[in-house]
């Protein structure tokens, strides 16, 4: 990046002008020799941040998601070296069953050529499912490094990575970073931090990519100091801790705090026993009931039913196909358990039985553990849901006092600053980024599938169901379909409920019967009424459609992946019933 960075200012030299490398010049010079003077942020003020439902950002990982995969794979793919990094994301008992299947699946991979029934997708399917469920899982735990450091840094701070610390200050010492060294000392404080990754420096440097080693080796100051390379990822790594620091949670709860004094708070109507009562709530109090109230509304077990469902479906699946092939329902009233059994697995063999365990407990296990997660979603989603409802009983009192939730009016513009900062506040609560990645998952599986699907069918429609992996494959896109379609739906409920402005028009109405009742606070009325139609139409248009994933945000990629798939589903069509049929030209 360093050297992409010095060609673009290289370049962009020969566009400039007097004027501007004159206004580069005072530029350069900063605000160090500009006059100061003390100030403050007017906390009483909004940001378009707090409507776009932005203010409250999540932790994020330092990484790009492309490193996160990588070290995901490798992680996987070299499990007993990462055990110890394994039982602190998930617990000694996780771990350990996660080692036993590991070590299964290597058995499994060395007595796959003695068994000549097994099909491929019976090895491959539980290792693709093991690949997948531990790439997910390092994206999750990834924001563990951002975390704030304990109160003994030191002791916390791994081997591996005092032994590069002790090598930076020896090379500080030596320099020529005019190098002053409170500077120096400032660094090498706030780098001591608790590791995150294996103390093993074999390890951390298999898992760091090519270009994280040439960041900062030309970087050097107008004053002609070259910048040590040491320093350089230090100073790097250190802005970006700050950075993260200031946006973790801890961070925003003192922003909010400080934003949201004491004094800004909002007069609300609560039920006690059935007897109203008024108190002074702010927005994290009004938060905290509506938290409550959303862990004591009881989940369904119906998607938890359906994924055991399709998880013992997947697990005995190629047994019932070997046997549905070689049963002859003329015959079946004949036929003895043993010989059904010699049908289903293939003669008495030590190494074949084992073999079929060892698979049948891997597809169990991972396959049920990926179902889990699935339906870890759809209840974050169903949450996210009740987040919302609730928002908008606010401001009802009748069903204010049925959930007994506070209830206020939105009739001054103090209560419509405090309505907008609980609607970001609500907006952001529970788990958010991971499970947008468990989403995304689910999400680029299932269009993975469609893909080999088609391709099958395009390929070879006549003996499409001759094929275990076909069938396989079938039930796999169907569950994905099905729960896709739930996480649509409860999302998309989700964000009409935050965009209904329903709320605000029945506002200005009760607005208008006040200016009836007393004429003279019509002026500060009509204010407050001005101020609910400005809200209406930010609303409008900051929020925006539902998206299920990251990729539709982008047209373009949302019209190549609509365009391949339809085009695919439109040959597989077009080639069953004999005439073309263009489905991508239907209009979403």
């Amino acid at each position: 990046m360093a050297r992409i960075a010095w060609y673009q200012e290289k370049i962009g030299a020969y566009d400039q002008q007097v004027w501007e490398k004159s206004l580069e010049q005072a530029e350069f010079n900063g605000i160090d020799s500009k006059p100061k003077r003390s100030g403050h942020i007017k906390t009483d003020l909004i940001d378009v941040d707090l409507v776009r439902g932005s203010t409250f950002s999540k932790a994020k990982p330092d990484s790009p998601w492309t490193a996160l995969t990588r070290k995901g794979l490798v992680r996987v793919l070299l499990f007993p070296f990462f055990f110890q990094w394994w039982i602190q994301v998930t617990s000694r008992s996780i771990s350990t069953c996660i080692l036993v299947l590991y070590l299964m699946q290597v058995a499994a991979s060395v007595l796959y050529m003695e068994v000549p029934a097994a099909s491929a997708s019976e090895l491959f399917g539980p290792m693709c499912l093991m690949l997948l469920l531990g790439t997910v899982h390092c994206q999750i735990v990834s924001t563990e490094s951002n975390r704030s450091p304990s109160d003994s840094p030191v002791s916390s701070t791994s081997p591996a990575r005092r032994r590069r610390l002790g090598s930076y200050s020896i090379s500080g010492g030596a320099m020529d970073t005019k190098v002053k060294s409170h500077e120096v000392e400032r660094l090498r404080t706030e780098l001591e931090r608790p590791a995150s990754d294996t103390d093993d420096t074999i390890w951390e440097e298999l898992l760091q990519g090519p270009d994280t080693a040439s960041t900062g080796s030309s970087d050097s100051e107008g004053d002609g100091w070259v910048r040590p390379q040491g320093l350089t990822l230090i100073t790097e790594r250190v802005r970006r801790y700050r950075l993260t620091s200031f946006l973790s949670p801890q961070g925003h709860l003192s922003w909010l705090q400080a934003c949201h004094p004491s004094r800004d708070r909002v007069s609300v109507i609560i039920w006690e026993q059935g007897e109203c009562k008024k108190a002074d709530m702010s927005v994290l109090e009004i938060s905290g009931i509506i938290l409550t109230r959303v862990k004591v509304v009881e989940q369904g077990m119906g998607y938890l039913a359906l994924g055991g469902l399709f998880t013992a479906t997947l697990a005995l699946l190629p047994f019932v196909f070997r046997l549905a092939q070689q049963l002859d329902m003329k015959r079946l009233s004949s036929l003895s358990l043993v010989e059904l059994a010699v049908m289903v697995v293939g003669p008495p063999n030590t190494q074949i039985y084992a073999f079929f365990f060892i698979t049948t407990v891997e597809r169990l296990c991972l396959t049920g553990l990926f179902f889990f997660m699935m339906c870890v979603a759809e209840r974050t989603y169903k949450q996210r849901l009740v987040f919302a409802k609730l928002f908008n009983h606010i401001t009802s009192a009748r069903k204010a006092k049925k959930w007994e939730i506070p209830h206020f009016r939105l009739k001054n513009v103090q209560n419509i600053k405090m309505w907008l900062s609980l609607r970001s506040f609500l907006k952001r609560r529970g788990p958010q980024r991971s499970v947008d990645v468990i989403v995304s998952s689910i999400f680029l599986l299932a269009l993975s599938i469609a893909f080999i699907l088609c391709t099958q069918l395009l390929n070879s429609h006549h003996t499409f169901l001759d094929s275990e992996t076909n069938w396989e494959l079938m039930v796999w896109g169907s569950s994905l379909i099905l729960f896709l379609l739930r996480l649509a739906t409860l999302g998309s409920e989700t964000n009409c409920k935050y965009s209904n402005v329903s709320v605000l028009l029945t506002e200005q109405i009760n607005l208008y019967l006040k200016m009836e009742k007393k004429p003279n606070k019509k002026e500060m009325l009509n204010i407050v009424n001005n101020v609910l139609k400005l809200a209406t139409k930010l609303m409008k248009e900051l929020d925006t459609p539902f998206r299920l994933l990251g990729l539709t945000v982008n047209p373009l990629i949302y019209n190549i992946t609509r365009v391949v798939i339809l085009s695919a589903v439109s040959a597989v069509v077009s080639d069953l019933l004999g005439f073309n049929i263009r489905l991508w030209k239907i209009k979403p």
